[in-house]
């Protein structure tokens, strides 16, 4: 379906952003000038890059013809260096001095904006953003629309509002955001709906069908069909006489739109292939190029004439084909487009060769093939400017962001590690107080080891009341026993469990527990941790030798298997670890 493409990306563009622009009739001046040269590049491609690419250029190339000329219409009365200075930028803009004409149309944009001249500001928007398109920097030019839309909406001006999310559409698919692309026709379809005057609308909304059945080409067959009867639906509603529409633009865009039914119908590839729809929609495009008398755009009748000489050949009618083809190579000569020059060539090499005119087939053969080394020679040129600067926005980005991720991560580094230090040293200073109150502790202790505690004092309840009833002679043994297991240091035994020591004391695992419990503010486990490491606390702190023990004998010493749970327990009774409780000793002690 490459050849709906073609004309999708040709004929629509011809209509667009033709109002309070300047000289209007100048189009047919610069299309021949411009149009036709840009199409030797890229006309009928078969790379989807430049079929996009064209999209971009024939946009910018018939906006710049509606924007050329002397200032039949004085965009701000009072101030005609603004028109002055926007003919300039188009003419060196055509010249490819792109900054230059940015320059002046910056210019003019400043003294429209000085005036409060909204209409003369945003006819130099549109032209910034199309330079900009045409620099390849559609970035740019979609943040340069933003302001485009803004004026364009205070305005109420939906004619620019429509063909401008027709060209910001073009600007997405050309970056690959296809999405955004078909919500932006879909915002052009919107504002079609709205402009007053009944032809202008028609026709906008004609466009924006027919630029949604190209963007669905290749996605679905189904919407291109659905927006292709659309778009035919609103060109027949153009009054004959419009003084808005000339007719041989409503015509063309009759033509266009028939031929590209008659295409759509006509594809091998296409599931709703019918050879009997596609000859009718292309006899009515025949039809309507008659009524004209000739005054149709010559490029349309050329595609028509392509189209029709590729149908006929599908249908092996090779003279007819032949008619076709040959038709077309006589239009293409006032109206170069390579492209279809080329096509022309092959369809034509091989109906000769079906009608048994070997000489001629091979005739046009060697012309099909000289054209066709030519244009990819072309082709390769057209695509390295925008592939460069592409590549070359892609990693001058991707420095930035290396550039970018680098600082925050050594940001992010700086203060972890600052964070990591400050924790540590406040940490440190919590851990060296622990420290020193219990060394002060220890110092009291020894201090006060000649004063005997009286049993009633060591024994008091800590307030909680026993769950179980004991008597008061029994409590008192217990009391007396637990001080003997304590002085035996029988706390060391590894085989040390609750059972045992209940036994060893002569009594019941319930009434221990809770005794520990209610006169030693302990369970049993963290009762023997606590005179456990307070033994080997006393231990370091009294006996240097200590102090060279690895931390596996130190637990060993003190009754625990392993030096995990003993070190645990250490530092949950203290608050730092045993390793650094000997380092302390050994400096201080």
């Amino acid at each position: 379906m490459n050849k709906i493409y073609l004309f999708f990306v040709s004929f629509p563009f011809s209509l667009i952003f033709a109002q309070n622009i300047k000289h209007i009739d100048s189009e047919s001046v610069i299309k021949d000038k411009i149009v036709e040269k840009l199409k030797y590049v890229v006309w009928e491609v078969r790379n989807p890059f430049l079929q996009k690419l064209y999209t971009v250029f024939i946009f910018l190339l018939f906006f710049f013809s509606f924007s050329t000329a002397s200032a039949e219409t004085i965009l701000c009365p009072g101030n005609e260096k603004i028109d002055q200075l926007i003919d300039k930028a188009i003419a060196v803009n055509g010249d490819g001095k792109n900054k230059e004409a940015l320059g002046l149309l910056q210019q003019a944009n400043d003294l429209a904006k000085a005036v409060g001249c909204e209409k003369g500001e945003l006819n130099t928007l549109k032209n910034i953003m199309l330079v900009y398109s045409h620099m390849y920097d559609y970035k740019k030019a979609l943040a340069i629309s933003n302001q485009v839309r803004d004026l364009a909406i205070r305005q109420k001006n939906y004619i620019t509002l429509s063909t401008l999310y027709n060209t910001r559409a073009i600007l997405y698919e050309n970056l690959g955001l296809y999405d955004e692309s078909f919500k932006e026709y879909e915002a052009s379809l919107k504002y079609a709906k709205l402009i007053a005057e009944a032809d202008n609308r028609h026709k906008h909304i004609f466009l924006a069908y027919f630029n949604m059945a190209a963007y669905n080409q290749g996605r679905s067959d189904e919407k291109v069909l659905y927006y292709l009867e659309k778009s035919r639906e609103e060109a027949l509603k153009i009054k004959g006489n419009s003084k808005d529409i000339p007719l041989e633009k409503k015509i063309d865009m009759l033509v266009s739109v028939n031929m590209n039914l008659g295409i759509y119908y006509r594809d091998s590839k296409n599931k709703a292939k019918n050879s009997k729809l596609s000859e009718f929609y292309f006899m009515e495009a025949l039809k309507q190029l008659n009524l004209v008398n000739g005054e149709i755009n010559l490029t349309t009748k050329i595609d028509l004439y392509q189209a029709l000489q590729e149908f006929y050949h599908m249908k092996k009618d090779y003279r007819k084909a032949i008619e076709y083809g040959e038709n077309m190579l006589v239009l293409e000569k006032s109206n170069s487009m390579p492209y279809n020059r080329r096509v022309g060539y092959m369809v034509l090499a091989k109906s000769y060769l079906g009608i048994g005119d070997n000489s001629t087939s091979q005739k046009y053969l060697d012309l099909f093939s000289k054209l066709n080394d030519s244009i990819n020679s072309e082709e390769k040129q057209a695509v390295e400017v925008p592939v460069k600067k592409i590549i070359s926005e892609t990693k001058t980005s991707s420095e930035k962001e290396i550039k970018k991720i680098t600082v925050i991560s050594l940001v992010i580094l700086i203060l972890i590690i600052g964070g990591m230090l400050i924790y540590r040293r406040r940490s440190n200073k919590v851990i060296h107080k622990k420290y020193e109150e219990l060394i002060a502790k220890i110092h009291h202790e020894n201090e006060n080891s000649k004063i005997k505690p009286t049993p009633e004092k060591n024994n008091e309840s800590n307030g909680i009341k026993p769950s179980v009833t004991i008597t008061d002679e029994t409590l008192k043994a217990l009391l007396l026993k637990l001080e003997k297991f304590e002085a035996s240091k029988k706390y060391l035994k590894k085989e040390l469990s609750l059972s045992w020591m209940a036994s060893s004391l002569g009594t019941n695992t319930k009434y221990l527990s809770e005794v520990i419990k209610t006169y030693k503010n302990h369970n049993f486990t963290s009762y023997i941790n606590e005179l456990r490491i307070n033994y080997i606390i006393k231990m370091l702190y009294e006996n240097p030798v200590y102090r060279e023990y690895k931390i596996a004998s130190l637990a060993e010493e003190c009754g625990y298997v392993t030096p995990r749970v003993f070190v645990n327990a250490f530092k949950q009774q203290t608050g730092f670890t045993p390793s650094y409780f000997v380092e302390q000793l050994k400096v201080t002690v």
